[in-house]
């Protein structure tokens, strides 16, 4: 059934220059107001749902957002798929959602950081097919990004300063070198890192100083870390800090992500802090 609609007082991701109206109640976990509406489209129970979307908490700061990127959502039996099913295709919805609720459907890495309080689902419903339509649509939009990220990484490249080292198509920035007698990353040792990774946009998808942890590793062994990640570590010293600019194809590649943090086609950025080095 249509829900209720509201004025439209702002554009999907634009700012507002009146008093927004209240949320309304969907269920005990989800509120909604209208951002803009749609074309009258209705979106069928059996529908994949395309939608683009930003995570913020509740005081406004971005908590997730990959910059023109669609999700393609398959129906289930989760209240955020009732509450897309319940609008239509181009409307644009601000969901206030528990944290805890979201996080059971997405896994954004800084809104797993806590499963407490609310936050903000701003949502913009593209469009909605069946399950042919829908991943003819996803292909398409997939080898759009495939092309848009090699013009991205370009030009991240050529904003760069400094010189950077090209090994096989991964590239390297030393940030902080050390004496030439420390020990140096070879295959078997034992390596320990911190490091945070992000988008060519600064987007961060993984920080091992927020989580406290310091990761370690084999160097050489498979399936520890990414092969590009590795690649670019090679013969690097204890205490060096490095900056890794991975293309998709050394990184996550078509796909993205198992966990779904990294969309596909997606460049990705380390900078590392090599802490320990055993050999």
């Amino acid at each position: 059934m249509r829900l209720i609609r509201l004025v439209p007082i702002i554009l999907f991701f634009a700012a507002c220059k009146e008093p927004a109206p209240e949320f309304k109640s969907y269920s005990p976990q989800v509120s909604y107001k209208y951002l803009q509406l749609g074309d009258e489209k209705p979106i069928e129970k059996d529908d994949v749902v395309e939608v683009r979307l930003m995570v913020l908490s509740e005081t406004g700061d971005t908590l997730h957002y990959v910059h023109d990127y669609h999700y393609f959502l398959e129906p289930t039996h989760h209240v955020l798929d009732s509450v897309f099913h319940d609008f239509h295709v181009g409307d644009s919805i601000l969901l206030k959602v528990d944290r805890s609720t979201l996080n059971e459907y997405f896994k954004f890495y800084q809104v797993l950081q806590s499963d407490e309080g609310k936050v903000l689902l701003s949502t913009r419903i593209v469009n909605a097919y069946d399950k042919k339509s829908a991943e003819q649509a996803r292909l398409e939009i997939i080898s759009k990004r495939e092309v848009q990220e090699q013009f991205e990484l370009n030009n991240y490249l050529k904003a760069l300063s400094g010189s950077i080292d090209t090994m096989d198509g991964v590239y390297r920035q030393i940030l902080a070198e050390v004496d030439s007698s420390a020990n140096a990353i070879k295959f078997g040792s034992e390596v320990s890192i911190h490091y945070k990774g992000y988008f060519l946009n600064g987007y961060v998808f993984d920080n091992t100083y927020e989580k406290s942890v310091t990761p370690t590793f084999t160097f050489g062994r498979e399936y520890q870390m990414i092969d590009g990640f590795q690649t670019a570590l090679s013969g690097r010293k204890e205490g060096e800090r490095v900056k890794i600019i991975l293309p998709s194809r050394h990184a996550f590649g078509e796909d993205g992500s198992l966990a779904g943090i990294v969309p596909p086609y997606t460049a990705v950025i380390y900078d590392v802090n090599i802490i320990k080095v055993i050999n």
